[in-house]
Parts: structure tokens; sequence; C-alpha cells
């Protein structure tokens, strides 16, 4: 894949350590900068990008506008479009989210965590999916569980409630791991579901309402001692979008 980004915001020195960032993961992609949303236009009319890293708050045009703007474009109005600001209150959230945002990233923010968004914007993976998976997928798949998870939460389902681990979340989703216990059951493909998401300070757990939009063996046997799930969002409560955003700042200091 020839990858191009366009990257938006105001600030030089932004740009230029966004772009340091995708060029150290993808050394190949071509990487366009503009410094306000207008800027952003007449790149994005002259050419085809495979995703938009965005900064809000911006002269002449915000990430907002730029944003609405892009997903009224029949050329765009699927690409991943990662939303970089410091703003994380729910109102803003709420805006990006009904404007078509694919995900949210906080500022300050490290190089791992944008490059974990970006692969998971384009290729539905974290750093795996560049590496590139072995045949069985098991070794990759053994690494990446090694990782230590980024919470705790709790799955439950018609099937019952499962205690897990949160490999990735964002606005719109949670990838978590439960355990295969012996003669134990899973969830089902597009059933309902609740996340409870424990605050990393376990003052507080965010229930939220989703459905299981895949379910994975994390190695290729058929007693794969873990199994990951994906619970896609349908909540829009603005209180329990804040909460994940706050969770989501505070996993990536």
């Amino acid at each position: 894949m020839n990858l191009s980004v366009l990257v938006v915001d105001d600030a030089k020195a932004i740009c230029t350590h966004v772009t340091r960032i995708v060029r150290n993961a993808y050394p190949k992609a071509s990487v366009v900068s503009a410094f306000n949303g207008r800027e952003a236009q007449k790149c994005l009319e002259g050419a085809q990008f495979n995703i938009i890293i965005c900064d809000w708050e911006m002269p002449q045009m915000s990430g907002l506008d730029l944003l609405k703007w892009v997903r009224q474009q029949d050329a765009y109005k699927s690409v991943p479009f990662l939303m970089v600001t410091s703003r994380g209150e729910r109102d803003y959230i709420l805006k990006a989210i009904q404007a078509g945002v694919s995900d949210y990233l906080g500022k300050p923010f490290s190089a791992a965590s944008l490059e974990t968004k970006i692969q998971k914007l384009l290729f539905g993976k974290t750093s795996e999916a560049k590496a590139g998976v072995s045949s069985t997928g098991s070794i990759a798949q053994q690494k990446s569980f090694a990782k230590k998870p980024k919470g705790l939460a709790q799955l439950r389902t018609s099937k019952g409630v499962y205690r897990c681990a949160i490999k990735d979340l964002s606005l719109r989703d949670v990838l978590v791991v439960i355990k295969n216990e012996e003669n134990g059951t899973f969830p089902d493909i597009l059933e309902q579901a609740v996340v409870d998401i424990e605050q990393t300070s376990g003052d507080s757990v965010a229930r939220i309402n989703g459905f299981v939009s895949r379910l994975e063996a994390f190695d290729n046997r058929i007693d794969t001692p873990f199994v990951s799930v994906k619970v896609t969002f349908v909540d829009d409560d603005p209180e329990k979008l804040e909460h994940i955003s706050k969770y989501i700042a505070s996993i990536q200091r």
C-alpha cells in the first residue's frame, strides 16, 4: 500500500512531529502538511489521501468544519479522519462523532499512540498488521497478548458475564480478551452486549451498550487459551462518551 497522509495543524512543529512519526513507521509514505482547514481543502481537491490527521482549533477553518466538508465529498465519505486535539469535553466529542470522525487522539500524545491509531484506522489492527502475521498467527498474537493490557472490563451478554482485559479502545469500539474456560461459552456475533469499563483510578465504571462485531481465536488451535472480542458501541450518552474520552487520555500518558 502506497500510503498517502494529510496532516492538518496550524502549529508547524506539530506537523513536523506527526510527519516524523508517520515516516518512521512507514518509510515509503507520502506526507503532506496543511496549516489550516482552507489549505487542507485545496490539498484534498488536488490529490487522494488514505488518512487525514487533523487538529481541531485552527484559523480560517476549524478541524470540525473541515471534517463536515470532508464527509460531504464522495471521495472522502469513508476515509479515516483522526482528530488530534487537547479538547476532551463531551460536547466536543459528540460534535465530532456526529460529524463523522473516525477516532480521537488527545494532546499531548506519544509516537506509539499515534502509530497505533493509524494502524487501527487503516488496517483494523495494531502493530502486527504492519509487521505481518505468520501463517499460523500464533507467535505474533501471543506477543501482542503479552503486552500489558490497557485496563480491565466486564463484558455482559445473554451467554454470561466475562472478566476481560482491554487491548484497544476508541470512542466507537473496544477490543477485549477473555479467557477460554473449559466447557465455556462465548458471545455470538451481532449479539447485544454491555461493557463495564473500569476507570483506571477505580473511582467509577462506564456501562457502554453495544453489539459483538467480531469474535476471534487468539491463535489457530481449538484449545486456544484466549479469545478476542470486539464490541462496537451504540451509546451516544454524553456522560459515557466523556468517561471513555478521559479513560483513553489516561492510558495514553
